[in-house]
């Protein structure tokens, strides 16, 4: 049975109110919750699925219900962006959520219509003001799950240059404050750490050593690029049991840093 359009909407308000008897009483377990549908209140697109709407809303129960539907798309998008439930947990800082959808076998590697997958979705978290360190914190252990479930850390983000992420930062010629060459750096560390390829050439045959040397913090991000190597490690298969690190290491905890450079910078290569 496929809802008509006044229950869709329906559905949509009972998310958000987070009202999981009158879930029930619908039978979302049971019923076609594959639609696109508009919904003004979640800024997220133009129609959005009950399923997107769940983790914008970091509804952990709801997700689980509708997860419990047999014919759920796991992986549907909404209508223009392409926003999958793995992209929206990301940016909202969901962790549980991401874990739920991971677990659940959700596609780590879809990517938006801006051509960002989760993995880049979860670096968004940057740009909140508020909660700086905290955010840092829970955007690097969603990248790290996602890792673990098989994310391409090389991710050709940026196609028209060839550019992956760790290229897109190397490769960055504006003015940085201290706090944001800091985060920039840490970012950069993190990448070479969880396995990111230092040699994939760029569409003009640069690799990000090279497309450092514009870099304002040049000398220490070449440096970087030269010293630093991989030490964690993913297994091949889609299961966190199979896939954890090789080694065990505490983030460097260190004060609150403006981010917000980052996230505005990967709209701004894509756009």
């Amino acid at each position: 049975m496929i809802f008509v359009q006044n229950q869709q909407q329906i559905v949509l308000h009972l998310i958000q109110q987070n009202d999981i008897e009158s879930l029930k009483e619908l039978g979302i377990k049971y019923k076609n919750m594959n639609f696109l549908e508009p919904f003004a209140e979640a800024d997220i697109d133009t129609k959005i699925t009950p399923l997107v709407c769940a983790c914008y809303y970091g509804r952990n129960d709801i997700v689980k219900m509708l997860l419990e539907n047999e014919t759920i798309d796991i992986d549907m998008s909404t209508e223009e962006a392409g926003h999958t439930p793995l992209t929206i947990s990301c940016m909202t800082g969901n962790y549980e959520i991401l874990r739920i959808l991971t677990s659940g076998g959700a596609e780590v590697n879809k990517p938006t219509a801006f051509n960002h997958t989760p993995f880049i979705c979860c670096f968004q978290r940057l740009e909140e003001e508020q909660n700086v360190f905290e955010n840092r914190k829970i955007c690097l252990k969603m990248a790290e799950l996602l890792l673990q479930f098989g994310a391409d850390i090389n991710w050709i983000v940026d196609k028209v240059k060839g550019f992956t992420l760790l290229q897109q930062l190397c490769a960055i010629k504006m003015e940085l404050t201290p706090k944001e060459r800091e985060t920039n750096y840490e970012i950069i560390k993190f990448l070479i750490e969880n396995g990111a390829n230092k040699e994939i050439l760029s569409n003009k045959g640069k690799t990000a050593y090279q497309l450092a040397e514009k870099h304002i913090n040049k000398q220490e991000i070449q440096d970087l690029l030269l010293n630093g190597h991989q030490i964690y490690f993913y297994g091949p298969h889609r299961s966190p049991k199979n896939s954890q690190k090789q080694e065990v290491k505490e983030m460097n905890q260190k004060g609150p840093s403006k981010m917000k450079f980052l996230a505005n910078y990967l709209n701004f290569c894509n756009k």
